[in-house]
């Protein structure tokens, strides 16, 4: 577990105090401004931001907001002198910090709060990483149910999810497992769809306005279903948006460019697997997607021309139709039936 503490002032004297009196308890790292913090922050994890109130081009509120925003599992601790309490009040009760500390702050009072943090920065990660097991064993239900109803749709999220996989570490993304949860359950509102039609559209055939709108729907259904699961929120947004065409919008929160940005990854590894499937090569595939590159994130685009698009096809996830016989699978039927009678009020009505 990181249990590295940054602290963040344009004053160079009172960090090298700091970190002269602290090294021998914690792991400790310093930045002059909000800026190099911000950079160094994109690069490591954290498990505590301690920042003053009062540095050039970005204060420590705006500062630790940012922090929150990019990092939510950092705690966050300001540093203030008398004149700002009220602010600091202010940004507690917001949210935004943890504790604050005015200045000058004697080491006893240090210490306890950088233990108080640590600790809150353990309980935080605990529960993520319990409630992280709890998502996968969702995930893995509702994926076993997607394979009892629609094999089809299944084997497709299953390719999808060696290329998003792959996509990902070309491009150093984190919380790859949200983005491997998107890709899995990319298909699971097609639980919904008529299995011949569904067929049909990953065949790569004609379908007529209304079959192309109700197979397409199957992503507002599937993301519908997902939305009230918790911490599974933004994997729903992906999955309602893997059909959006890129956009250019720059002023987005970075949890929403977090959604753009894996959405696309889902929009380009769909693509490119239905072309695949239709009789294209990975070649001829990738020189139609350059075609209407446009549509794409061009990051994300480029990124699928350097896998390794035969380790990426990940076959071993696929379930056919004579996997249907499997006795533990055949355990799914009854509750597949249920989740189908469910969710046929989600889906477009005629």
């Amino acid at each position: 577990m990181n249990d590295t503490i940054l602290f963040v002032d344009d004053e160079v004297r009172i960090l090298s105090a700091l970190q002269r009196s602290l090294y021998r308890g914690y792991r400790i790292e310093i930045a002059g401004s909000a800026r190099d913090a911000l950079e160094a922050m994109s690069e490591g994890d954290y498990a505590v931001v301690v920042s003053d109130m009062k540095m050039p081009a970005m204060d420590g509120i705006e500062f630790l907001t940012r922090v929150k925003e990019t990092s939510p599992e950092t705690v966050r601790v300001l540093l203030t002198g008398y004149a700002d309490v009220e602010t600091a009040i202010a940004a507690v009760n917001e949210g935004s910090i943890f504790r604050f500390l005015t200045k000058p702050c004697p080491q006893e009072v240090l210490t306890k709060t950088l233990d108080a943090a640590l600790g809150q920065h353990r309980l935080i990660t605990a529960e993520r990483d319990v409630l992280r097991e709890t998502l996968v064993g969702t995930v893995a239900v509702l994926v076993k149910i997607l394979g009892v109803i629609q094999p089809m749709a299944f084997g497709r999220a299953s390719r999808v999810r060696g290329y998003v996989r792959q996509l990902a570490q070309q491009l150093h993304v984190k919380d790859v497992w949200q983005l491997e949860a998107a890709a899995m359950l990319s298909q699971i509102g097609c639980i919904a769809t008529e299995s011949e039609v569904l067929k049909q559209y990953y065949r790569g055939e004609q379908l007529s306005p209304d079959k192309l709108a109700d197979v397409l729907s199957h992503a507002r259904v599937g993301a519908k279903m997902l939305s009230g699961v918790r911490r599974l929120q933004a994997v729903a947004r992906m999955i309602e948006r893997q059909h959006d065409s890129f956009g250019t919008v720059s002023d987005m929160s970075p949890a929403t460019e977090a959604v753009a940005f894996g959405a696309q990854m889902l929009r380009v590894s769909l693509d490119f697997d239905r072309l695949t499937q239709a009789g294209r090569s990975p070649q001829e595939a990738l020189a139609e997607m350059r075609q209407s590159a446009s549509a794409y994130n061009p990051e994300v685009l480029s990124a699928l021309e350097r896998i390794d698009l035969a380790e990426a096809d990940d076959k071993t996830g696929m379930l056919d139709d004579s996997l249907t016989d499997d006795p533990e699978v055949q355990l799914f039927h009854p509750i597949a039936d249920e989740v189908l009678r469910a969710i046929r009020d989600l889906a477009p009505t005629e």
